[in-house]
């Protein structure tokens, strides 16, 4: 594994959302796919099967696949999976010291605002398009 093939992996296990989510899950207990994803909630069959895939290309866990009523895959840790825990718990105690101070708090807020049209907001949806018209009508 080359430098390059180490940072994305780095990368993707500390920063993606879900990955410390099933990582943690598993160090508990080995899990099938619908069990995690009852577990850890609002995550959507399609990121939960592209975690556990990325995760298993990583050899962090293993797939095995077990009979009981049906043909069903069951998600475990492997040895560098368990490994990789106690960094994981470092960067989350980090993380709530980080945000306990008021300082570093409000800076990592920042100023953002954010924006979010509804489906049924027709005035917002309405200004966007009359900005976009007075656009058009600059250029021509």
């Amino acid at each position: 594994m080359n430098t390059t093939q180490r940072s994305r992996l780095a990368s993707s296990i500390f920063i993606g959302r879900w990955t410390p989510k099933v990582l943690f899950s598993l160090e508990e207990s080995p899990y099938r796919h619908l069990q995690l994803r009852r577990r850890l909630g609002s995550v959507s069959q399609r990121m939960l099967t592209r975690t556990l895939r990325n995760l298993e290309s990583a050899s962090l866990i293993a797939g095995r696949v077990t009979q009981s009523i049906a043909i069903a895959v069951e998600y475990s840790l492997t040895q560098p999976g368990k490994t990789i825990i106690a960094p994981l718990r470092g960067m989350r105690r980090w993380a709530k010291r980080y945000l306990q101070e008021p300082e570093l708090r409000s800076a990592t807020s920042g100023n953002r605002k954010r924006v979010k049209i509804r489906r049924g907001d027709v005035s917002l949806r309405q200004e966007a398009a009359d900005r976009k018209d007075d656009q058009y009508e600059h250029r021509k």
